[in-house]
């Protein structure tokens, strides 16, 4: 659906609840991407509407909803497993409906019978499609120094203190916080504690260091 068919969608609600008919309307996007389209005026009344971020589910309730949605299916999956393809979620809920997808296709295949092989198939095809529908996407209208601040929160192991990301970009702290609160509001990374930020997506920071040139190394991209 295109900008043109969202505006003559939120035209079409806004009549149905001023005709006072029963109706609701969610969407759901990267918050970036949400921003954008309340900001280009759609429709007024859509700026009025809850945003509800959708934070990280804890793996255990992710492994209890795997586990009642494979039992009412029939499908044989051993708990360990179960547990492993919770865990690939990281809690981000587009990977939980992703993660549970493939493995479902995978057990439709296979008799409803889910092994090692094929649950690490269906986490693969998941983290795939994660990576074309959400970390392509969120990167695709980023700046250059919004791209080098992610790139230098690449080169760390876990979350990022901002004077590690100045001394990286030899950028000035005011520099580096103008780009961290961007990077925050688009939904790219998140605060991981005081002073510091970490990824929130999962798979951003392995797809930033898997499009480096081949035979580089992450931690010598940038001067220190």
């Amino acid at each position: 659906m295109d900008r043109a068919e969202i505006a003559q969608l939120a035209a079409d609600v806004q009549h149905f609840i001023r005709d006072g008919l029963p109706i609701g309307l969610i969407f759901a996007g990267l918050p970036s991407a949400v921003s954008d389209l309340l900001n280009e005026g759609v429709a007024t009344f859509l700026r009025r509407a809850d945003r509800i971020n959708l934070h990280e589910a804890a793996i255990a309730e992710v492994t209890a909803s795997y586990s009642e949605l494979f039992s009412q299916g029939g499908i044989s999956i051993s708990p360990d497993l179960i547990n492993q393809a919770a865990e690939a979620t990281e809690g981000y809920p587009f990977l939980i409906q992703l993660v549970g997808y493939y493995l479902w296709l995978e057990a439709d295949k296979a008799g409803w019978k889910l092994d090692q092989t094929t649950v690490q198939r269906g986490i693969a095809a998941a983290q795939r499609r994660n990576t074309f529908v959400v970390v392509e996407s969120a990167l695709s209208d980023i700046s250059d120094r919004d791209r080098e601040f992610l790139d230098a929160m690449a080169a760390q192991e876990g979350p990022s203190a901002a004077g590690q990301i100045g001394a990286i970009l030899k950028a000035k702290p005011n520099v580096i916080s103008k780009y961290r609160n961007r990077l925050i509001a688009a939904g790219l990374i998140e605060s991981a504690g005081y002073g510091k930020v970490d990824f929130a997506i999962p798979g951003l920071r392995q797809y930033l260091r898997s499009r480096l040139p081949e035979g580089q190394s992450v931690r010598g991209v940038f001067p220190r």
